[in-house]
C-alpha cells in the first residue's frame, strides 16, 4: 500500500491506526516493523500506540532505519562474523579517525576529514565502494588509500558506523540462512516519510518485505527535500514499478491551513513535472490573504518583519511561539537577529547557531582580533592551524612554553622561532614562519588603507580559509555566512564612515546579542531554515529572501540536472507555504549584499505561481518600475532610461525601503538595435558565454525574463538547458 499524505493530512494518525487495526486482526505485534527517520517521531508513534493498544505495544519493533537495523545486528549479525557488542561510531567518532588516518598516511595537508565522511556517506547510502567512486578530484587518490584504512580501523575496534548498519543487515539479508529468516521474520513492515529514504534503504524495505508483500509506505513526493543528502525522490514516484500490485491511496483533506494558503502551495508545487499529483483542501474556509513586502534592501527586510511581529504580539494577534521566520540559507539569519532584537524579542535559532557563534564565522574573527592587536593570545591559538596548515598541538604548546620563559606574546614568539629560535623542529619552525609571513602580510594589506570589508574578504582568501571549504560538504553554506560577515563591516564602514576602526567593529560584534541585551524584557521567537521546517507548523509564518538566486537557488549543484534541482526547490517552497495555519507573510528585497557590495535581486519566480487572488495586494500592483519580476516583459517593452548606479559613499545610510531604493537599471541586461528596439540575445545561432562551460551556441529557448530557459551547444561539454541569467550574449 502506497499512502500519498499531503502536509497536514494526518498522516502519523493514519499510520498509528493502521497498525492497530493489524493488531485487532489479529497480527501479533512482535510481527509488526515500524520505520521512521527520527527518534522523535519514533517515540511519538509509541506513545501514540500505547494510548491505543496498551502494553500491547512494548513487542513491536518502532524505531529508525539505524535503531532498527542495530538490533537486528546485535541479534544475528555473528552470521556474517560480526561481533555482538559492536561499538557505534557517531560523527564525532568517525571524524577523529579520519583525522588520525590522514595524519598517519601523510595526507592531513591534502583533504579535510570532513569532506573523507562526506564520501564514505554518498557510497555508503548508494551501495558503493568508497575507494572505487571516481570524479577525476584529487580526493579520489586519498580515497584509495584512506577507504580500506578506514574499514580496517572499524573492524579492529569492532566498530560500524551508521552507514554500516544498514549495509550490514543487507549483507545478512543476502546470507542463505539469515536472509531467508529476516525475510519473514516480519509480517507487516510500515515506513514513514517515505519520500527521504536512499537508495540503501529502499532495498532494505523490499528485502524485509520480499515473502509476505504486507507493506505500507507513507509519504509525499511533494515534500522531498532532502536529495542533497543521498534521499532519492524515485523512491516513491516510482514505487509502482517494484510493486505493480500497489494500491495507492491519497490524503488531500488538509486540517492545519486555511483554504488561501493550501490554494497558493497548491498553484507552486502545480509547476513540477516529476509528481504523483494531488490536491490539497480544507474545509477551513476564507481565511487571511498572504502579505508581501518588497524591501528596498535585506535590512529594510528584517526591520519590516520585526516591526510586523511586534505589532502582531503587542495587539494580541499573535504569541511569540505561535509565530516563525523561515529563510532558505543559515546566512540570511544574520540582519533578522539584529533587528528582532531592536524590537524586544530574543531570537532562537533552530538547528543552528547564532550568527556570531558559526565556527568559520568566529575564525575570521580571531583573524581580525590578531590583526588588531598582536598580543591577542587567544586569537592565535585558535587560527594558527585553521584552516589546517600541519602545525599541532605539540609544537603550540613548545612555543607557549617559549613565550612565557621570554615574556612574549605567541606572535612575537612565532617570529622568534621563525627565525631559529626554541626547540621545534625544521618543519614545525617552517610552518610557522609561513603563518608569520601570511599575518604580516594582512597587517600590510590594512595599513594599506584597506576597507574593513576588504580587510576581512582578505583573510578568507589568503588564509586559504575559502580553498578550505570548497572541499567541505557544507562549504557553500559556510561561504554564505563568511559572505555576510564582509556585509557586517560594509554595514558598519558605511554607518561609521572614516571614524570607524577594526577594534571598534570587533567591539561592535563582541557585545552583539551580549548580556545587556538579554534583560527580561525579551521574548523568544523562532527563526530556522525551511529543511529544519518540516514536519512543524506555526499560526503565523514570516518567509524571507523571496528571490531569484535566493529561492529558489539557482546555484549548480555537481551532478544534479538543473531541471531537477529546481524542481526540488519548488517542493522546498510547498513544504515552506505549508508551515502556516492561519496567515503567512513573503518578504524580499530589491537590493542585497553579497560580500560587501551592493547586488540587485529579483522577485521570486515562485511569486508568480501563487494566484493573485491569495494576495491581500498582488505583487504586480506594487510595481513602481517595468520589471521582469513577475509573470515576464511586455511584448515590446520600451526601451527604458539609462540611469546612474550611485557609487557607495552617496547610497542612503538607513534602510532602503519603497521609494527610497537607489537608481538602478532593471533592464541593464537587455540589448537594443539603432532603433531602440529590444533584440533577443538568445536568438537560436546567437554566440553566448556562460562561466563554468566557456562560449557555446544558442540552438533554442523558452520562457520570458527570469523565466527563461535557453538550450546552448557548448563546445566543452556539449548541449546544456540552462538558466538565462547566467549568460552573457557575445556580440
Amino acid at each position: 500500500m502506497l499512502v500519498l499524505a499531503g502536509a497536514g493530512t494526518g498522516k502519523t494518525r493514519v499510520l498509528v491506526h493502521r497498525i492497530a487495526d493489524l493488531v485487532g486482526r489479529g497480527v501479533a505485534p512482535w510481527e509488526i516493523l515500524a520505520v521512521t527517520f527520527t527518534n522523535k517521531a519514533a517515540g511519538e508513534m509509541r506513545h501514540r500506540l500505547f494510548e491505543l493498544l496498551g502494553d500491547r505495544v512494548k513487542p513491536m519493533w518502532i524505531g529508525t532505519f539505524h535503531s532498527t537495523c542495530a538490533r537486528i545486528l546485535r541479534r544475528y549479525g555473528e552470521m556474517i562474523g560480526l561481533s555482538p557488542d559492536f561499538l557505534i561510531f557517531d560523527d564525532d567518532d568517525q571524524q577523529k579517525t579520519i583525522k588520525a588516518l590522514l595524519k598517519a598516511h601523510n595526507l592531513a595537508d591534502e583533504v579535510s576529514p570532513r569532506s573523507i565522511s562526506s564520501r564514505l556517506d554518498f557510497a555508503k547510502n548508494r551501495g558503493l565502494d568508497p575507494a572505487a567512486i571516481q570524479t577525476g578530484l584529487p580526493l579520489d587518490d586519498v580515497m584509495k588509500v584512506i577507504g580500506p584504512a578506514y574499514a580496517a580501523q572499524l573492524a579492529r575496534e569492532k566498530a560500524l558506523d551508521f552507514g554500516d548498519l544498514i549495509v550490514k543487515v543487507l549483507e545478512l539479508c543476502r546470507h542463505p540462512e539469515a536472509g531467508a529468516h529476516l525475510r519473514t521474520r516480519f509480517r507487516h513492515v510500515l515506513v514513514d516519510e517515505f519520500q527521504d529514504t536512499n537508495l540503501v534503504q529502499y532495498e532494505l524495505v523490499a528485502a524485509l518485505s520480499e515473502a509476505t508483500r504486507n507493506l505500507t509506505v507513507v509519504g509525499d513526493d511533494d515534500q522531498s527535500i532532502y536529495a542533497w543528502r543521498g534521499a532519492e525522490p524515485r523512491n516513491l514516484l516510482d514505487f509502482d514499478r517494484d510493486f505493480p500490485d500497489v494500491r495507492e491511496i491519497k490524503l488531500e483533506q488538509n486540517y492545519r491551513s486555511t483554504s488561501v494558503i493550501l490554494e497558493a502551495a497548491n498553484a507552486v508545487i502545480a509547476q513540477n513535472h516529476d509528481r504523483r499529483g494531488k490536491a490539497l483542501w480544507t474545509e477551513h474556509g476564507g481565511g487571511d490573504g498572504i502579505d508581501y513586502h518588497a524591501a528596498g534592501d535585506d535590512r529594510g527586510e528584517a526591520d519590516w518583519v520585526a516591526r510586523t511581529l511586534r505589532g502582531l504580539v503587542d495587539d494580541g494577534a499573535c504569541s511569540p511561539g505561535d509565530a516563525c521566520i523561515l529563510y532558505r540559507t543559515n546566512a540570511q539569519s544574520r540582519e533578522l537577529e539584529t533587528q528582532l532584537r531592536r524590537y524586544r524579542f530574543e531570537p532562537r535559532i533552530v538547528g543552528g547557531q547564532a550568527f556570531f557563534e558559526r565556527k568559520e564565522v568566529k575564525d575570521v574573527i580571531g583573524y581580525l582580533r590578531l590583526l588588531a592587536n598582536a598580543d591577542a593570545d587567544s586569537a592565535f591559538e585558535r587560527v594558527v592551524n585553521v584552516p589546517p596548515r600541519g602545525i599541532g598541538e605539540a609544537s603550540v604548546d613548545k612555543l607557549r612554553q617559549y613565550a612565557v620563559a621570554r615574556g612574549e606574546g605567541l606572535l612575537t614568539a612565532a617570529r622568534d622561532v621563525a627565525r631559529g629560535g626554541g626547540s621545534l623542529t625544521a618543519a614545525a619552525r617552517k610552518k610557522l614562519a609561513q603563518f608569520v609571513e601570511l599575518i604580516d602580510g594582512l597587517v600590510a594589506v590594512q595599513a594599506g588603507g584597506a576597507s574593513l570589508a576588504e580587510l576581512t574578504i582578505q583573510v578568507v582568501e589568503r588564509s586559504g580559509y575559502r580553498a578550505w571549504l570548497d572541499d567541505e560538504d557544507d562549504g557553500d553554506d559556510r561561504m554564505r555566512n563568511l559572505a555576510e560577515l564582509v556585509n557586517v563591516a560594509s554595514d558598519y564602514e558605511e554607518e561609521q564612515g572614516e571614524d570607524g576602526t577594526l577594534a571598534e567593529l570587533l567591539e561592535r560584534i563582541a557585545l552583539t546579542g551580549a548580556a545587556d541585551d538579554k534583560d527580561g524584557r525579551g521574548e523568544t521567537i523562532t527563526l530556522m531554515t525551511i529543511h529544519m521546517a518540516k514536519g512543524l507548523e506555526f499560526d503565523v509564518v514570516f518567509l524571507c529572501g523571496m528571490e531569484d538566486g535566493l529561492f529558489p537557488s539557482l546555484r549548480p549543484r555537481d551532478g544534479v540536472d538543473e531541471d531537477a534541482a529546481l524542481e526540488e526547490e519548488r517542493r522546498l517552497a510547498y513544504v515552506a507555504l505549508t508551515r502556516a495555519r492561519k496567515k503567512l507573510y513573503l518578504s524580499s528585497a530589491r537590493v542585497r549584499r553579497v560580500w560587501g557590495d551592493v547586488k540587485q535581486q529579483v522577485p521570486s519566480r515562485f511569486l508568480d505561481d501563487v494566484p493573485a487572488a491569495c494576495f491581500t495586494v498582488p505583487p504586480s500592483a506594487m510595481r513602481r518600475t517595468p520589471s521582469f519580476g513577475f509573470g515576464g516583459p511586455p511584448a515590446m517593452a520600451p526601451r527604458p532610461p539609462r540611469v546612474r548606479r550611485p557609487p557607495r559613499d552617496e547610497l542612503d545610510q538607513r534602510s532602503w525601503d519603497g521609494d527610497e531604493v537607489p537608481a538602478v537599471d532593471v533592464h541593464a541586461d537587455l540589448s537594443y538595435d539603432a532603433d531602440g528596439v529590444d533584440v533577443d540575445p538568445f536568438s537560436p545561432g546567437a554566440t553566448v558565454r556562460h562561466a563554468a562551460f566557456g562560449a557555446g551556441k544558442v540552438v533554442a529557448s523558452r520562457g520570458a525574463g527570469f523565466q527563461r530557459r535557453v538550450v546552448v551547444q557548448f563546445s566543452s561539454v556539449g548541449e546544456k538547458t540552462v538558466d538565462a541569467r547566467w549568460l552573457q550574449p557575445v556580440s
